[in-house]
């Protein structure tokens, strides 16, 4: 029997200079991880929950970020289940950006999946994680049908073990699936990407658009 999982990025967040961060010491990565969904994320976050695509979920894991939990929540609720919490499937942990721009960060680590900062992962240890992770849901939920909210490059890491792997003119990365484009470059929250599996090999990826509220 087929297992059935729905890869699905958290929605919006309240955007940085909306908030006035009362410790002033907090790392980018720690923002990050306490950053929670703004009034039209959660509206999003709830749409998204009645998509009949997620109807007649069994089971619902999250990463353990505010941000994830509080989208994970809407498909918890809808399908009468509970959120499986697993930091594995946590976002790519940043570092110490020290003086470097955000930006030329993400771009050196887009063509080194090996690059990483002082106390951060490289994208090829965050593709490492993800995929056991998922290993292991598909191992505990044989013929179920999964939702997993984790986060945008946590999840094209994972994509990428299924995907040919290329770049756009932005030096972005293209993930491809066959004959379709799976990701070019932008990855919205208005994207569940629906895995089939056969036991452990993947027989089908399927891009799913919820259209913007």
């Amino acid at each position: 029997m087929d297992t059935v999982v729905y890869l699905i990025r958290h929605s919006d967040v309240t955007p940085k200079g909306n908030i006035k961060w009362i410790n002033s010491d907090d790392s980018e990565q720690l923002i990050n991880e306490k950053s929670f969904l703004s009034v039209s994320g959660e509206k999003r976050a709830e749409k998204i929950s009645k998509h009949k695509e997620l109807q007649n979920i069994d089971a619902v894991y999250s990463s353990d970020y505010v941000s994830t939990l509080e989208t994970a929540k809407y498909i918890a609720l809808e399908n009468n289940t509970i959120i499986n919490i697993d930091d594995r499937f946590n976002e790519r942990k940043i570092g110490q950006l020290s003086n470097m721009k955000i930006r030329e960060f993400e771009r050196l680590q887009k063509r080194d999946f090996d690059f990483k900062l002082s106390g951060g992962e490289s994208l090829n240890q965050t593709k490492k994680r993800i995929i056991e992770a998922t290993k292991n849901v598909l191992m505990f939920e044989t013929g179920n049908r999964i939702a997993i909210i984790s986060h945008p490059i946590a999840l094209t890491c994972l994509l990428s073990s299924w995907c040919e792997l290329g770049y756009n003119y932005d030096d972005d990365i293209i993930l491809s699936y066959g004959e379709e484009t799976i990701i070019d470059g932008r990855y919205s929250p208005e994207m569940i990407f629906k895995v089939t599996f056969d036991g452990m090999i993947v027989k089908n990826i399927e891009v799913i658009e919820v259209p913007n509220i």
